[in-house]
């Protein structure tokens, strides 16, 4: 068995250099042959190490919640303006990332468990691929952020998380990062006693992590001590005019020089609620600060996490 392991490897590498070219090929030569590799292979495995206990975080919170991982307390309402207006309760399929990765969404596809298209017209051919939405970060994703994004040392630093549903990004700061103080804003009471029943299952320190119940526009002292804001997509869960407010008053409150992630552009976003020209100064994009683990990634799976600093 192991023998046909190492064929099997050898076919796959063969087939990837295959598609190089020679200058491309000797780089990779020489990588191997000088051993730098195997720096690169033990980061790989701490990554591996690292995403184990948000694997069993996923696992326990899975029969906790709905399948989408919506509770019947909130209201959640297809957004009316930006990349997402197209979706409805007919088209839009609601997958947690955090709770099921693509893996997990081919078996239960294989299994008949969710279905992958919609019938335009019922009865007939005339069908449609879902559109497969998810109002979490996958586990890989968390990880991208803290092991390319973000500086690597955030010791002293506070995170906070704006709607942080069922913990996902707290856990992954928790696991991934060394930040002080990691906070997870959330309206539905419901979703932090979730938060808060997992922060204790899993021991973590209650000093270091916290989810407070609360509309974001009245934790002013908590957004004023923030040095990394996290925003998931919010189309969702707030009309355009309550958009407009959290994002008027974030850009009242957090300090200069605060880093600010994103899902999705803030040109977009801000296009979308008709305000880029009173935002146009507020924030600057940013390279990633661990560049040199992007390798460890496919990059281009993560291209819609966006790094901003607060000018």
């Amino acid at each position: 068995m192991a023998e046909v392991n190492v064929i099997n490897t050898k076919s796959q590498i063969l087939e990837i250099l295959s598609e190089l070219n020679v200058d491309d090929v000797q780089t990779i030569e020489k990588w191997i042959c000088s051993g730098s590799y195997k720096e690169d292979l033990q980061k790989l495995k701490t990554l591996q190490d690292l995403e184990k206990p948000l694997k069993k975080i996923g696992t326990t919170l899975k029969p906790m919640v709905p399948f989408k991982a919506e509770m019947p307390t909130e209201t959640i309402i297809p957004p009316e303006v930006g990349d997402q207006a197209d979706c409805n309760e007919v088209n839009t399929l609601h997958i947690d990332e955090f709770l099921y990765d693509v893996k997990d969404v081919e078996k239960l596809i294989k299994k008949g468990k969710i279905k992958k298209y919609y019938c335009k017209d019922c009865g007939s051919r005339n069908s449609e691929e879902l559109i497969v939405t998810s109002h979490s970060m996958s586990r890989k994703a968390l990880q991208y952020i803290f092991k390319v994004l973000l500086p690597a040392d955030l010791k002293g630093k506070q995170l906070l998380d704006v709607g942080s549903r069922l913990g996902a990004v707290l856990y992954g700061a928790y696991y991934c990062s060394n930040a002080a103080k990691i906070i997870g804003v959330e309206i539905n009471k419901e979703l932090c006693d979730i938060q808060d029943k997992i922060i204790k299952q899993f021991s973590m320190d209650k000093n270091r992590i916290l989810v407070e119940h609360s509309d974001v526009t009245n934790v002013e002292n908590l957004i004023k001590t923030t040095d990394i804001l996290v925003v998931n997509v919010l189309d969702f869960f707030v009309d355009i005019q309550k958009h407009i407010e959290i994002w008027r008053f974030l850009r009242k409150h957090l300090k200069k020089g605060a880093h600010l992630v994103a899902n999705r552009s803030m040109v977009d976003t801000f296009n979308c609620l008709d305000i880029f020209e009173e935002f146009i100064d507020w924030l600057t994009i940013c390279k990633p600060y661990q560049i040199d683990n992007e390798m460890l990634f496919d990059v281009e799976e993560y291209s819609e996490i966006y790094l901003y600093t607060i000018m």
